[in-house]
């Protein structure tokens, strides 16, 4: 079904183009739509802030992002991180697992089906994922030493990255985490996943599927298999 007009304003819907005239005004009036109560004001504040790429800039960024509720501000938003790359992905390793509550809290009963990798349900840990391989190493810093819920959206997006372009490094980092959060079927689940992007874990996997009793972290192991064959 269409949005209508009143809808997408609400939403803080830009036309592309839009911010062509407001080019020339200066970083805090950039900050000041940003921070504005109108959903499109931050939209513009998101959209013009990719012609100011300094850490300050991140800084305030992120700061929107977690308060941001707004569809088209919150794209804008992680448009813009995506396009600074390497000087968004330690800020947004740093919120990975706080905003939003679409994160996967237990093994979905539903699989997945596609034959591509889906997108992290996490915001900071899906920017993370389109910032692509640079966010590599601080990624792996998550997954050694950060909290469970960290490393559980850490996975998430070091798996859409090595799928699109293998890292055979990253393979035995996720073997150790994995083997270090035995008790944690979530994080399991989603090495098992992430695993589907690395030829050198069928000899794990096949192992896994014939010690691992619970039945739907089986059918992944299944699935990455399968993928890993195809590929």
């Amino acid at each position: 079904m269409k949005s209508t007009k009143k809808q997408l304003i609400n939403r803080g819907y830009l036309p592309k183009g839009a911010e062509h005239k407001y080019f020339d005004i200066s970083f805090d009036e950039k900050i000041k739509l940003l921070q504005s109560k109108i959903p499109a004001d931050r939209t513009l504040g998101a959209r013009l802030s990719a012609g100011s790429k300094d850490s300050k800039t991140v800084v305030y960024l992120i700061n929107a992002l977690k308060f941001e509720k707004k569809l088209y501000p919150k794209i804008e938003i992680c448009n813009t991180l995506v396009s600074f790359g390497l000087m968004s992905v330690k800020p947004l390793t740093a919120i990975l697992g706080i905003i939003g509550t679409n994160q996967h809290k237990t093994v979905p009963e539903k699989e997945f089906k596609k034959d591509n990798y889906p997108l992290p349900r996490d915001i900071a840990g899906r920017t993370l994922a389109k910032i692509g391989k640079i966010a590599l190493p601080e990624l792996v810093k998550v997954l050694k030493n950060g909290n469970e819920k960290q490393i559980s959206e850490a996975v998430d997006a070091v798996g859409f990255i090595c799928f699109y372009e293998s890292k055979s490094e990253i393979y035995s980092i996720l073997t150790e985490c994995y083997l270090k959060h035995t008790q944690n079927n979530l994080i399991k689940w989603k090495i098992i996943r992430a695993m589907s992007g690395f030829s050198e874990s069928i000899t794990f996997l096949q192992e896994q599927k014939q010690i691992i009793e619970n039945d739907r972290l089986r059918k992944e192991i299944k699935r990455s298999l399968s993928l890993i064959k195809k590929n």
